[in-house]
């Protein structure tokens, strides 16, 4: 496909993960139907077969204006079903690239509940063993790790922190505990290992110089929940008649002032997030300050964005029978995930004067 048609299937998408939203979000359960969908769409492999970084990100803002819990949880896929490339065995790279252009779903395991933000600092020690080692943990926000089959995770290892692609085998207890006020769809438990074989075999070999796939899509969660909030506000206010005389909502020059704001803070986020995925796909060297920047504002064009379309469909917007109330709560998460905006901007600040200090946890 080309990238066009690439965008045009991703739409199909997000009208397909669309129809069932509100369901996944009521009951706590995962979008089977977009993960399936999903498998059998070229946009499964898009970013593997040479997509652009721009175009990539843009898929999941389509995505997420569908279902941003789903959105979320394919994301986390992508970047721990990518990382096989950095396996160093030809023979575990030509298996596992099989396994992920079959549909085989990959979770994210690399948070321990002690790290915080860091999870590429790991604090839980690993024991060495014939062909690798042998880990007993628990790690937790593992979006989809119901349906996952394979998951990347870490551990330090003689000290060191190491990363592998892994079995998700009996050894692995997942504890059902997913229960939020938003972003209910991931279904991000918390697993336990005991026991469970890192093999070497299996170590990625990860160049930390190499865009990281979800640092370059987090923004893109926010963009899309961004722009369902602003399409569901201007929707209401041309729908919305208002008595005596019947008139639109849309006439309320508070309610023109109020989209006028949303779609201003939607097209700044938009944009430095295009420039984020653009300065990556150029190998820029300020790439990555770009898509922490790119982060933060969009996570807060989305709060800001799903609250003012909320306000403007007063109680209304607050019934479980608009979108609206689920966009707001799934926004609020977009802060809070790892790099936190508090993380980031302590890393920035400190990249900005010359400090060059890791981000505090």
């Amino acid at each position: 496909m080309t990238e066009a048609e690439l965008l045009q299937e991703a739409d199909r998408l997000g009208l397909l993960l669309a129809e069932k939203a509100a369901v996944h979000d009521r009951e706590g359960s995962f979008p089977d139907e977009g993960l399936e969908a999903t498998r059998r769409s070229p946009v499964n492999t898009a970013l593997v077969d040479g997509c652009s970084w721009l175009t990539f990100g843009r898929i999941i803002s389509r995505l997420s204006r569908g279902n941003a819990s789903f959105a979320t949880a394919w994301l986390m896929h992508q970047g721990s079903g990518a990382a096989f490339l950095a396996l160093a065995d030809p023979e575990q790279v030509a298996f596992f690239g099989a396994e992920f252009r079959q549909g085989a779903w990959f979770g994210n395991a690399l948070s321990e509940p002690t790290s915080g933000n860091l999870f590429l600092m790991p604090q839980q020690e690993a024991r060495r063993v014939e062909g690798g080692w042998r880990l007993s943990g628990a790690k937790r926000f593992v979006s989809g790790c119901d349906r996952a089959k394979y998951l990347m995770t870490n551990a330090l290892c003689d000290g060191q922190p190491r990363f592998f692609i892994i079995d998700k085998d009996d050894s692995i207890h997942v504890e059902d505990i997913w229960d939020t006020m938003g972003m209910r769809a991931t279904r991000s438990q918390l697993l336990h290992m005991r026991d469970t074989l890192l093999p070497e075999s299996r170590q990625l070999r990860l160049d930390p110089s190499a865009p990281s796939v979800i640092s370059v899509g987090l923004p893109w969660i926010s963009i899309g929940l961004a722009e369902a909030s602003l399409a569901f506000a201007l929707d209401y206010a041309q729908a919305r008649r208002l008595p005596p005389r019947n008139s639109p909502l849309a006439e309320m020059q508070w309610i023109q002032f109020s989209v006028a704001d949303m779609s201003i803070r939607l097209e700044a986020a938009r944009a430095l997030a295009e420039r984020a995925a653009t300065a990556t796909d150029q190998k820029e060297p300020n790439a990555f300050l770009l898509q922490m920047q790119a982060k933060v504002v969009a996570n807060e064009a989305a709060i800001a964005i799903s609250t003012a379309a909320l306000e403007l469909a007063g109680g209304t917007g607050y019934l479980r029978t608009h979108p609206i109330e689920r966009y707001v709560r799934d926004a609020m998460s977009g802060p809070l995930m790892a790099w936190s905006s508090a993380v980031i901007r302590d890393f920035l600040g400190k990249q900005l004067l010359g400090l060059n200090g890791p981000p505090s946890p």
